[in-house]
């Protein structure tokens, strides 16, 4: 198997048995209780260190800690603990509070983070992502379009997405950092992710199912 499979492999295979703190489990054996109930409790505290109880809600079932934003439906899964965050942004003139948050983890060398929003006018996704990358030119200037074709990844009948990225060097690393933009209904949905952009870890395809499995598995009501 080559490295690219084996890291394809990898990353689906963290969303599906543990990718907290807890070893993979020999043979592919399903989650027993206490793994379940420790990325439970885990899921638990992260919405706590953020006090976003009201706004999320822990449907952890198997190993991987899991969480979903109540009004968005948006999906958070975690995977590494010192990356791993849930955020309540504060409450602006056009935008309530409970409804600008964002996830953050790390899979891989890829670090990803989820936003939703719904704003109180509507900013199309070119304008979400042209921010976006207005964003990253200004903290790296030197920052280049990505020249190769982007890819996104659709699971469940999510709605299209629109992806733009940029070469960077991160401590003289070359880097690739993307975004990732659909609308539904009345939230708009953003994935950041950023990763190797030389070696074994292949980022787009790492962020863009990461992103796909963030978004609503059900049409969210206006």
């Amino acid at each position: 198997m080559s490295n690219r499979v084996a890291a394809i492999a990898l990353l689906l295979a963290a969303y599906s048995t543990a990718a907290h703190t807890q070893d993979t489990a020999p043979d592919n054996k399903p989650p027993n209780v206490e793994e379940i109930a420790t990325a439970r409790s885990y899921a638990d505290q992260l919405i706590a260190s953020a006090n976003a109880a009201r706004y999320f809600e822990n449907i952890t079932t198997d190993a991987t800690p899991t969480v979903r934003h109540k009004a968005s439906g948006m999906v958070c899964a975690f995977s590494d603990p010192e990356y791993d965050k849930i955020t309540i942004y504060p409450a602006a003139a056009s935008i309530g509070e409970g409804e600008d948050v964002g996830c953050n983890t790390r899979l891989l060398e890829v670090n990803f983070t989820s936003y939703a929003t719904r704003y109180a006018r509507y900013f199309s996704e070119e304008a979400i992502i042209q921010d976006t990358m207005n964003a990253i030119v200004q903290r790296w200037p030197d920052a280049k379009p990505h020249a190769e074709g982007l890819i996104t990844a659709t699971i469940n009948d999510a709605p299209a997405q629109r992806v733009a990225g940029y070469d960077i060097k991160i401590d003289g690393r070359p880097m690739l950092t993307l975004v990732l933009v659909p609308h539904q209904g009345e939230w708009s949905f953003k994935g950041r992710v950023t990763g190797p952009s030389e070696g074994d870890t292949p980022t787009n395809l790492v962020g863009a199912i990461m992103f796909s499995r963030s978004l609503p598995t059900e049409k969210v009501a206006p």
